[in-house]
């Protein structure tokens, strides 16, 4: 019996106007030594030729399918890509038998026995909730990971759920950050996530370079104090970004601005208060063991 078989995973990638990197993902997941159960491609709305490419992809792999979303007119970065995950993952739960989700960007290639990991990994620990490899970019010659996590960190750019803590974390949040509140509410309800460092997946579009660089660091301040970040811990990361970001200093001003400011108008955070006592403690924690510096 074939690994999608013992534990069918179900690959959801959604993509909008990725015609330069799609058919790269797509030779990475035909390459697998232990296939996939079926790839769903969402086009959220495409205006180039990834319509194209998907049909091909269908023509070729009676496991690869498609759904279309129209055109919205825009990219909406953090909401339009998370609906249309989500709808991805609705339909491989009503077509298809399966144990494990998995969302995989466009814009990431990896080696052929990246699915069989991923496959031993969850067959061989019934508690592994959150599981993923370290997403590393081409930097200066060579493949490292652009920001150094928390070993509980999955990417969302690829990350694979074992369907009971899919259901049991209430699904993905359709917004920016979802990929932390995951991670965040599956160990809250006892789930190991783990981030597999010796499994890496080649991103090949910097992290951020969509948004550019000042909206990216307004975000990410935005987000922490969204999902309930620890004021101390946000003040630490602020201040690994004056030494480690450029422009130096002026990423950690925008960073912290955006915290601050979010705090200060008491904008909308997760609406759940044991989630965010779990988010404080847990940063705090970070804190204390001296890890701050993503």
């Amino acid at each position: 019996m074939q690994q999608f078989e013992r534990f069918p995973i179900h690959i959801v990638s959604s993509v909008r106007n990725e015609q330069a990197f799609l058919p790269g993902l797509a030779d990475s997941i035909r390459s697998q030594t232990e296939r996939p159960a079926s790839w769903t491609i969402v086009d959220d709305g495409s205006t180039d030729n990834t319509p194209a490419i998907i049909k091909d992809l269908e023509k070729q792999c009676d496991w690869i399918s498609s759904i279309t979303v129209g055109d919205r007119g825009y990219n909406a970065r953090g909401y339009g890509n998370t609906k249309a995950l989500q709808l991805g993952f609705s339909h491989a739960l009503e077509t298809f038998h399966v144990s494990g989700l998995s969302n995989m960007d466009a814009d990431i290639t990896f080696d052929k026995l990246t699915m069989a990991s991923v496959y031993d990994s969850f067959l061989n620990n019934d508690n592994l909730g959150i599981y993923g490899g370290e997403i590393v970019e081409y930097r200066k010659g060579k493949w490292v990971p652009p920001v150094v996590l928390p070993d509980d960190f999955v990417r969302g750019a690829c990350k694979v759920y074992r369907l009971a803590c899919y259901d049991q974390i209430g699904g993905i949040v359709p917004r920016r950050g979802w990929d932390s509140i995951d991670n965040l509410k599956a160990a809250m309800l006892g789930w190991d996530v783990k981030r597999d460092t010796a499994l890496l997946i080649r991103h090949n579009r910097p992290v951020g370079s969509q948004d550019g660089f000042v909206k990216d660091q307004y975000k990410a301040g935005r987000d922490a104090y969204y999902l309930g970040s620890d004021p101390l811990l946000v003040l630490a990361r602020g201040g690994n970004k004056l030494i480690a970001s450029k422009p130096y200093f002026f990423a950690s001003m925008v960073f912290l601005s955006a915290y601050f400011g979010n705090a200060f108008l008491h904008k909308e955070r997760y609406p759940d208060k044991q989630f965010l006592e779990f988010v404080k403690h847990k940063h705090r924690e970070l804190l204390l063991k001296g890890f701050y510096r993503w």
